[in-house]
This record gives C-alpha cells, sequence and structure tokens, in this order.
C-alpha cells in the first residue's frame, strides 16, 4: 500500500496512462511549430536539389522551404513505385494521386503540389527541367509552400510541397 492507502500498482498504472497519452500526443502526425527536427536528406543528390531549390527562392526573395522526412517518405515511395511497376504519371496503375497518396499518411496539409521528373542523372538536371517547365517552376517557387521532399529511384524523381 501507499501512504495514500491505495494498492502501488494503481500508482503505476496511472504513471503509465500518463506516459503512453504524453507518447501519443507527442507522435501524432499532425503538425505544430516546431515538431519538425532540422533534418536533411541522406541521398547527396537529394541534397544538391534542396540546396539548389532554396539557393533559387532566396535568391527571389522567397523563404526556404523545410525539408520533412514524412513528405519524403510519400514522394520515394512514389518513385520507387514507379519504377518497380514501370510507370510514369502522377497517378498509379491503382488510380491513386497525390491526393489520396496524402491522405492515406494522414499527413495534415492545406494546399499540395506534385512534380515529377525522369530521365535526370543529377540533381541540377532534375532541377533545370523542372525551373524551365512554368508550372513546375511556379510550385517551386510559390510562397504558399512552406515544406516539401524529394524521393528519387533511379532516374525517378519525385518533389512534393505541400502547406500544412
Amino acid at each position: 500500500m501507499s501512504s495514500t492507502g491505495r494498492p502501488e500498482g494503481a500508482m503505476h498504472m496511472k504513471w503509465l496512462l500518463v506516459i503512453v497519452l504524453l507518447s501519443c500526443a507527442l507522435l501524432s502526425p499532425g503538425y505544430s511549430a516546431g515538431n519538425q527536427a532540422p533534418f536533411t536528406p541522406t541521398d547527396p543528390a537529394i541534397q544538391e536539389f534542396v540546396r539548389l531549390v532554396n539557393a533559387k527562392r532566396r535568391s527571389l526573395g522567397c523563404a526556404e522551404l523545410k525539408w520533412d522526412s514524412r513528405v519524403a517518405a510519400i514522394a520515394f515511395d512514389h518513385s520507387a513505385d514507379m519504377v518497380s511497376r514501370h510507370f510514369f504519371s502522377h497517378t498509379n496503375p491503382d488510380k491513386k494521386g497525390p491526393p489520396e497518396r496524402l491522405q492515406e499518411s494522414k499527413l495534415g496539409f492545406l494546399q499540395r503540389q506534385k512534380t515529377l521528373h525522369r530521365r535526370a542523372k543529377t540533381a541540377q538536371q532534375a532541377f533545370d527541367a523542372w525551373l524551365r517547365s512554368p508550372g513546375h517552376r511556379r510550385n517551386m517557387l510559390d510562397n504558399r509552400f512552406t515544406r516539401h521532399g524529394v524521393g528519387r529511384v533511379g532516374d525517378r524523381w519525385t518533389h512534393v510541397l505541400i502547406r500544412p
């Protein structure tokens, strides 16, 4: 018995419940002001692409995009899917497009955009190709987007931008 007259096990259960609830709150998929620790991709080509995009945005007075590992995982999965199932499209053979994939991820966002490229061997090639395309350029430089992630598998690049 504890000094309060309650069994010791009941006190441990309360603390366990508190820890579980705090863990759930801290690991929630929603966004808060600082729940994304500074993180950079491990793929050197993607690191270079992120550097190029943010340098271009800064040169135009735009805020840098923040790397989001959850968004990058969605981008990577789509690039891997395109390679493994031999297609190149925003919509996969199961008819799932960007909205469905982002909803399945439970990632909260107000706006989203996705760009695809194939046959780029380097970050510079992917960046230049997207910059030459008016729609892709507009997406990369749009100040409404604040977070992004890039996935690359072989020559398939996927860039997902969101505004939480």
